[in-house]
C-alpha cells in the first residue's frame, strides 16, 4: 500500500478504537458492551464500521490492520 493510499483511508473514531482494543484482548461483543457501557448492537456496529474503514473482511484482519496502522496497541 502506498502512502497516498494510506492517507485516503478513513481513520477510526475513538470509540471504534476502544471496541477493537477490547475485542483484540479476547473480550466478546457482550463483554465489551458492559465494559464500555454501550449496547451489544452498538459494539457490533462499531466493528462493522471498522471493517469497512480498514477494508477488511473479518475481525482478525481488522485487528491486525488496526495494529499495523497504530490505531490500537499491539
Amino acid at each position: 500500500m502506498s502512502i497516498s493510499e494510506m492517507s485516503t483511508k478513513k481513520s477510526l473514531t475513538r470509540r471504534e478504537r476502544e471496541v477493537l482494543f477490547w475485542v483484540s484482548r479476547g473480550k466478546t461483543a457482550w463483554e465489551t458492551s458492559v465494559i464500555l457501557n454501550i449496547s451489544k448492537t452498538t459494539v457490533i456496529s462499531h466493528l462493522k464500521n471498522s471493517r469497512d474503514k480498514l477494508d477488511t473482511t473479518n475481525i482478525a484482519q481488522t485487528i491486525a490492520e488496526a495494529m499495523k496502522r497504530s490505531e490500537i496497541p499491539s
